[in-house]
């Protein structure tokens, strides 16, 4: 298992895509944040605009574009062992499938949490010279948000890397990881309004529905409690089911 997370990390840092899609996320933040600044500075206070530091750091992980960014990485990520053919010669050596899984999975983890990382500290950088750092202090309350948007965006990564090792094809896999979120998102909107029940919300437990419930100071410690118990559950079923999926594929 060491020599395996040796090679994933080491195929990692060496993932000129991994760099890449981390400075188009910041880019896009920038340009976001910019755009905002133009569209509001003649009929508002800079500081009314909500691109101080904190608040640019509160959404930078609920915004849609670091879940893209991420949708994109991953597959380059996974799929290239198996579209260059390295996945046999692993394999041949002796390594268990399990083991090859959880290493793959491991480094994608680690990608997506220092790109998420990544991307708050450079929003409250990028929102720091727009506006200063905001009124919002960070305290307690802002640690446990930040927390919560982290452990969801690990679940959608977990997401993205169980569809990478299902399909094995680097272009499909960036396909259905970009236009999934949206499908389901419109789906699950639609089974709640054709339901019509105040007390039941399928969308409410979709990531990307959690995700923007936490791009606020004001989140209740309940709300809290159910994005991460809800990433746990996609955490696992996404990396049990794909690992069930391909434990005996042949190579």
């Amino acid at each position: 298992m060491a020599k395996l997370l040796h090679f994933e990390f080491h195929k990692l840092i060496r993932q000129k895509s991994f760099y890449i899609c981390l400075a188009v996320a910041v880019a896009m933040l920038v340009v976001s944040t910019y755009t905002t600044y133009l569209m509001s500075k003649d009929v508002m206070d800079t500081a009314e605009m909500g691109i101080d530091a904190m608040n640019v750091m509160i959404g930078s992980a609920s915004g849609g574009v670091l879940s893209m960014v991420i949708g994109v990485f991953i597959p380059l990520f996974a799929c290239e062992d198996y579209v260059s053919g390295t996945i046999r010669n692993i394999v041949t050596r002796g390594y268990s499938r399990l083991g090859i899984f959880s290493a793959k999975l491991i480094a994608v983890m680690l990608a997506t949490a220092v790109m998420t990382i990544a991307c708050m500290a450079a929003g409250y950088l990028i929102g720091l010279i727009f506006s200063g750092p905001g009124v919002e202090s960070f305290d307690a309350n802002t640690v446990k948000i930040l927390l919560c948007q982290l452990a969801v965006m690990l679940a959608e990564g977990a997401l993205f890397y169980a569809i990478s090792t299902v399909l094995q094809k680097t272009g499909g896999s960036i396909a259905v990881c970009l236009v999934l979120p949206m499908v389901l998102t419109i789906v699950l909107t639609l089974a709640d309004t054709a339901l019509a029940e105040k007390d039941i919300s399928l969308s409410a437990y979709w990531l990307e529905r959690i995700s923007g419930t936490l791009s606020s100071f004001d989140v209740k410690s309940a709300d809290m409690k159910k994005a991460l118990l809800t990433a746990l559950g996609y955490f696992v079923v996404t990396s049990a089911g794909s690992f069930l999926a391909v434990m005996k594929r042949e190579y």
